[in-house]
């Protein structure tokens, strides 16, 4: 009997030297994913987790697990996470988080992993200088879109307008048109134009620097060794009295959409509330679900004095406390490599890869890539800077000018000394 265990633990003692030890400790990896692409309601959600499964196919003992959320409770719950030193695998961002989360200390340094990758030269430098805060990248640009004027055409033909709008002038002579429709009430079923004004809104101050870069301003810029405001009073002000004659001179514009965050403008606009609005190429998938999506059409938004638009770029990030950060870099470049980026960028954003129209689920889209592509020419990302509370401040002073509480006057000098107040106590310090 003896001789019979002697022999037994002889055969064990082997089978267990020819096992490799990292099989022996393996244990399955958990990416943990913080993003905004709900595959229960898009197509570009379903899209992005057929890749999830793909991806763990390939790589076993790794899994993804998803974590969806809309921006501003992700942003929030990156913050409240950072703060206690825990944080997602991946993390997407908007490209102004990233020198707030930087400076947070959130956000792992990528800068090494991000210019030994050999496809670190198939995005633009432009989307790169998003991710980056110091010299330092804090993440891969995974898109790169811009806003445009969608607008009805056959709303356009109703009303007998026959030009798209090319400047602020023509907006609001367009949007007077438009609105109409007048219902017993005494009341507009359709008006021309609307915006987004909640003094939480994450796209409202996008929307708001587009019209200021169109006035020739910027939002911040660098003179000598410090920031300073962009712009003047007097062209915060023209901003604010564009919103304004809009609102109450044209009447063009819903005035119970004073508060509105695009989740509202999006809705009004498919119900067909609205006749235009400055947009993205997300707006696809709301026009394949509207019996008047084939009329939906898109045009340069128009400007003040010069062209401009939103350059949003999109980020991908690695949080600091990532547990798995080696892991998740490898599962990125699989991820935004060029076919994989475009395939899930078909319906809502855009691919920032430069190479992304070499592709084979390229799609030619006039309408819903073209117009974005093209426009990207005057497109401004958001300055290198926390921008946090320069946008919340724009919000609440187009509130003071909405609510009446404030002329746009008195809102372009307030606006302008609350963003010189910031820089001075907050970003030059």
């Amino acid at each position: 009997m003896k001789r019979i265990s002697l022999i037994l633990s002889v055969c064990l003692l082997f089978s267990l030297a020819v096992i490799p030890r990292g099989a022996q400790s393996a244990e399955p990896v958990t990416l943990e994913v913080w993003n905004v692409w709900d595959p229960a309601i898009d197509r570009d959600g379903r899209a992005m987790n057929e890749k999830f499964r793909e991806y763990e196919k390939l790589n076993p003992g790794i899994q993804v697990k998803q974590n969806v959320m809309v921006y501003a409770d992700l942003k929030q719950k990156a913050v409240i996470a950072g703060q206690g030193q825990q944080g997602p695998d991946l993390l997407h961002m908007l490209g102004e988080w990233v020198p707030e989360f930087s400076r947070m200390g959130i956000l792992e340094d990528l800068t090494s992993e991000a210019k030994s990758w050999s496809d670190y030269n198939k995005f633009p430098q432009s989307a790169w200088n998003v991710s980056t805060v110091n010299g330092r990248i804090f993440g891969l640009p995974s898109i790169a879109s811009t806003r445009v004027l969608v607008y009805r055409d056959d709303l356009f033909k109703k009303a007998g307008i026959s030009k798209v709008p090319t400047n602020w002038q023509e907006l609001r002579e367009a949007a007077k048109k438009l609105t109409a429709d007048i219902g017993p009430d005494g009341k507009p079923k359709v008006y021309g134009f609307a915006f987004c004004s909640a003094s939480t809104a994450i796209r409202g101050p996008q929307e708001f620097a587009v019209h200021l870069w169109s006035t020739g301003a910027d939002l911040v810029k660098w003179v000598g060794n410090r920031w300073v405001p962009g712009f003047t009073p007097e062209q915060a002000a023209e901003v604010f009295q564009f919103y304004s004659d809009l609102m109450f001179v044209d009447k063009a514009v819903p005035p119970f959409s004073i508060g509105w965050e695009y989740q509202q403008l999006d809705s009004a606009f498919q119900a067909g509330t609205l006749a235009m609005a400055q947009d993205g190429a997300w707006m696809k998938r709301r026009a394949e679900q509207s019996e008047t999506g084939q009329s939906w059409k898109t045009a340069y938004y128009p400007y003040a004095k010069t062209p401009a638009t939103y350059l949003e770029v999109k980020i991908e990030g690695i949080s600091k406390f990532s547990k798995h950060k080696k892991e998740t870099w490898e599962f990125m470049k699989w991820l935004y490599n060029r076919d994989n980026d475009v395939y899930i960028n078909q319906t809502g954003n855009l691919p920032s890869r430069l190479d992304a129209k070499e592709s084979k689920h390229w799609i030619e889209d006039k309408v819903w890539r073209d117009t974005f592509l093209e426009s990207a020419a005057f497109g401004h990302p958001m300055p290198p800077i926390p921008t946090s509370p320069i946008l919340k401040d724009s919000m609440e002073s187009l509130q003071e000018v909405l609510y009446k509480r404030m002329s746009p006057q008195d809102a372009g000098k307030d606006y302008f000394n609350k963003v010189k107040t910031y820089l001075d106590t907050s970003v030059n310090k």
